[in-house]
């Protein structure tokens, strides 16, 4: 499964591309890919600005932003 699953489903339920996401959160779009391919971490300040723009709500934050599959990748 690709990083940030739930969140690239996100962007398709508010119909709304990557790039626009990360102009309306005031990143990049170099910075919004390096995030979503695991490159980088999000930092605290992106995952509210993201969540912003996607209205997504702060509890719902591991669902979105704390990829599952990449974890068990870690402790493995």
């Amino acid at each position: 499964m690709r990083p940030f699953y739930n969140l690239r489903i996100r962007f398709a339920e508010c119909e709304i591309t990557q790039n626009e996401v990360a102009r309306r959160a005031g990143m990049a779009p170099s910075t919004m890919t390096a995030r979503m391919t695991g490159q980088q971490p999000f930092d605290a300040w992106q995952m509210d600005a993201i969540a912003q723009v996607l209205n997504i709500d702060r509890a719902d934050y591991g669902k979105y932003f704390f990829d599952a599959a990449r974890k068990n990748r870690r402790t493995a």
